[in-house]
Order: structure tokens, then C-alpha cells, then sequence
């Protein structure tokens, strides 16, 4: 009976993606305080930073390394989507037209997360991978 990692099982997690969960959290830790006013006026009555809020939330398990591995995948999967769409969404002409300067420094910020979610979505499915054929030998 071979051994195969499932979707539920703990993954152990390397020091790259634990100090990839920290460096994407202080990212948006100080994307969060730099843009407070904004993020309460947008909370409010948009409702525009409640999924970047809940994945905030939910990424602390991944900087303790006490994720399994499908949530892992899961969460880089989704901070990678929503890095992107904050790009776009502060890319667009109407944002750089009522923040200026001020819009051009949140697509770089949020470049840099999406660099961050995709190296942590790698870094994820190679230790999954690593895991599943240290289980099967």
C-alpha cells in the first residue's frame, strides 16, 4: 500500500514559503495603513477591500506554517487573483485621474504582492510535490 499526500494532510511548511507569507503580510500590512483613510471610506460603501481584508486574515495560518496543503494552494491561488485585480483596478485611467500619484504607488505595491502570491503558489506546489514522493518511496 503506497502513501499519497492528501488534500487534507499537513504540510509541512519550508522556511522560503513561511518567509514568503510574512514578506506578502507586511506588504499589506503597510498597504493597509497607508491607504486607512481610503480603506474605511471604501469599506463603508463600497465594500471594495473586504476580500483583501478576509485573505489578510486568513494568511496568518500560512506564516505559522499551520495550513494544510489544499488551503495553502487555496489562498495563494486567491491573494494572487486579487493582487492582480487591484493592479488593474488602480491601473485604470478613472483611479489614476482622482489619486494621482498616490494610485501608481498601489499598482507597484500590489505587483510586488502578486510576485509574492505566485512565488508562494510555486513554492506551495513544489512542496506538495516534494511530500507526495518522499510518501511514495
Amino acid at each position: 500500500m503506497e502513501a499519497q499526500l492528501t488534500p487534507s494532510a499537513p504540510l509541512a511548511s519550508s522556511r522560503l514559503g513561511r518567509w514568503l507569507a510574512v514578506a506578502q503580510q507586511l506588504k499589506d500590512t503597510l498597504t493597509i495603513l497607508g491607504i486607512n483613510i481610503m480603506l474605511l471610506f471604501a469599506l463603508l460603501f463600497f465594500g471594495l477591500p473586504v476580500p483583501g481584508l478576509i485573505l489578510y486574515c486568513l494568511r496568518w495560518q500560512l506564516t505559522r506554517g499551520a495550513s494544510t496543503y489544499r488551503r495553502t494552494v487555496v489562498l495563494w491561488s486567491l491573494s494572487a487573483v486579487h493582487e492582480l485585480l487591484c493592479i488593474l483596478l488602480f491601473q485604470s485611467a478613472e483611479m489614476h485621474a482622482e489619486m494621482h500619484e498616490y494610485a501608481q504607488w498601489l499598482s507597484w505595491g500590489y505587483t510586488l504582492g502578486l510576485v509574492l502570491s505566485l512565488a508562494g503558489f510555486a513554492e506551495a506546489v513544489y512542496s506538495g510535490q516534494k511530500a507526495e514522493m518522499s510518501a511514495q518511496q
